[in-house]
């Protein structure tokens, strides 16, 4: 995962966080993530695994891929470098 999509990712969460009227502290209580560890996540600082993604998502009851980039036209995701 590039820094760019860190960033994208954790604004992404933190956008349904603020819609949700939810904290940072709930999303730990409800995934088990150390609040700490989700605090250096979701401020882009390190990555969010699969694993995490999949337990924010089912928190916050939306699709994971709704929390990834969004594909380019031709199907890279943005950081992306092609023939990698």
């Amino acid at each position: 995962m590039t820094a760019d999509d860190r960033q994208m990712v954790a604004s992404t969460v933190v956008s349904v966080l603020r819609r949700e009227k939810r904290s940072k502290r709930w999303l730990a209580q409800a995934t088990g993530i150390a609040y700490s560890t989700l605090r250096r996540k979701l401020q882009a600082q390190s990555d969010l695994t699969v694993n995490d993604l999949a337990r924010i998502a089912r928190a916050l009851e939306v699709s994971p891929a709704s929390l990834l980039p969004a594909p380019g036209p031709t199907g890279e995701v943005a950081g992306e470098v092609a023939g990698e």
